[in-house]
């Protein structure tokens, strides 16, 4: 009876150190994705800044581009109508009358108005070309200027659609992030769900298995006391602290001391001796046979060889390491004996 329940409950209980060890990965890989969330979350906020000024900037190239055509239409005006003055000038100099711009210099009544009328035409001739290059010029540099500004333009509207790609791209990659967050956090909850239900089940199988060798035992015991004639308490063993223990073999007994048990070394170490008060063991009680146990009725184990928190069978049923210090090969049990 005593080897069924221990193998049921070596059955029911998975090696927690595999169970432990994807909960750590799966953590891992959460806390991975919450850093490469927070990344893209400031990536979309620098971009965010750059579309900002760049419309900004877009906005005064715009207006600077108004401005430039205002300016250009002006001076087209203007030179138009100087052109128009010009040609009717050039037209009445040299039409008026009937009278041509020759006549008028071969009119002159002495050399000095002569001098002077040539004088004139120079001077008139030499003014609307300086003042139709310099109109030409104008509007030459304002041209520049609008192309220049339009150049500017397209930059800028180029980038507002790159980033604007991007920050789209980086939004998908957001939502994608959290979704796989979402779903390592539900893996995570099932999985600490069920490890939780899995103590919950190695406690109760592990309370039955000693209740199962505690009937055995007592039945063991009364048919030994009706063939001997002798009570029940002569198979078993009483400490001081009133404690009752199996004398079955291979289970840890004060008397026993060491025990070799599922490929250990058992022994035992008395809270009368070491208190454990800086041990963390969640409803920390003595059991009836003197052992100290937690609130799921596991047995309080030391042990070098187990990381803190992993489930080991001993003789006296399933246990949890809560504390190390002991030799290699050993499990310690702590107990009230």
């Amino acid at each position: 009876m005593m080897t069924a329940c221990t193998c049921a409950v070596c059955l029911l209980c998975p090696a927690p150190g595999v169970r432990a060890d994807e909960l750590d990965n799966l953590e891992s890989e959460s806390s991975g994705l919450q850093s490469n969330l927070e990344q893209i979350n400031k990536e979309l906020l620098s971009i965010g800044t750059q579309i900002a000024e760049n419309e900004n900037e877009l906005d005064s190239i715009n207006n600077d581009i108004t401005k430039t055509q205002e300016q250009l239409a002006i001076a087209k005006n203007n030179e138009d109508d100087y052109y128009a003055e010009m040609k009717i000038r050039i037209q009445y100099m040299y039409e008026n009358d009937g009278e041509s711009m020759l006549g008028l210099i071969f009119s002159a009544d002495s050399f000095p108005d002569f001098i002077n009328k040539v004088q004139f035409v120079q001077t008139v001739s030499e003014y609307d070309r300086n003042m139709f290059k310099e109109l030409q010029e104008l509007r030459n540099a304002i041209e520049k200027e609008e192309k220049h500004l339009k150049k500017q333009q397209d930059a800028c509207v180029d980038l507002e659609e790159e980033l604007k790609s991007k920050r789209k791209k980086l939004k998908e990659k957001a939502e994608e992030t959290s979704t796989d967050i979402e779903t390592l956090e539900a893996k995570i909850q099932d999985m600490k769900a069920q490890q939780a239900e899995e103590a919950a089940r190695a406690a109760e199988e592990a309370r039955k298995a000693e209740e199962a060798r505690a009937a055995a035992a007592n039945n063991n015991g009364n048919s030994d006391a009706s063939k001997n004639g002798s009570t029940p308490a002569d198979n078993t063993e009483s400490s001081g602290g009133g404690y009752t223990y199996p004398s079955d073999g291979g289970v840890l007994t004060p008397s026993k001391g060491v025990n070799n048990y599922g490929g250990h070394r058992e022994t035992y170490y008395s809270q009368k001796v070491l208190p454990g008060h800086g041990l963390v063991i969640p409803g920390r009680h003595v059991a009836a046979d003197g052992t100290i146990r937690d609130a799921n009725g596991f047995l309080c184990l030391a042990s070098s060889d187990y990381p803190k928190g992993t489930q080991v069978m001993t003789s006296l049923g399933m246990g949890i390491v809560y504390d190390t210090g002991c030799a290699s090969g050993t499990i310690d049990i702590y107990t009230d004996w």
